[in-house]
């Protein structure tokens, strides 16, 4: 029984292992041309060329870093590393612009990894919430 219990760790360990491994190098420049599933959109006072600009920095207080960027199209792709907790995500940001003036940002999120649920809920809520700080838009 023991012995089984040791092979089922040695499995789930190695297993952990290739999913870090695969988040580590995986690339998120596909999310320039396409949006993921989870998408939060919110209007921004700034024009999408501004948006862009001051998000291509980072979002304030989130460590996230600039992956990827389509200046002409309006579109970035930022992306934070591994934790104890998660594999990485890409954040995907589309912005255009709103009717009357003014952006329509749409920022996503995709694991690097192999992962769902709560923590990516939450992971996608402190990120945006993040943006909006950055581009001084009400949190909520």
């Amino acid at each position: 029984m023991l012995q089984g219990a040791i092979i089922g760790a040695v499995i789930g360990l190695l297993f952990s292992l290739v999913i870090l491994w695969r988040a580590k190098n995986a690339k998120g420049g596909k999310y320039l041309t396409e949006m993921t599933k989870r998408v939060l959109t919110f209007a921004a006072p700034q024009a999408p060329a501004e948006v862009v600009a001051a998000l291509e920095g980072g979002a304030s207080g989130h460590p996230a870093t600039l992956e990827a960027a389509d200046k002409t199209a309006h579109r970035l792709v930022l992306t934070d590393k591994a934790s104890l907790s998660t594999f990485g995500f890409f954040y995907p940001i589309h912005v255009a612009a709103a009717p009357g003036g003014g952006s329509s940002v749409s920022v996503g999120i995709a694991s690097r990894g192999n992962q769902w649920g709560p923590l990516v809920t939450k992971a996608h809520n402190i990120f945006a919430d993040a943006v909006k700080k950055t581009l001084g838009v009400a949190a909520g």
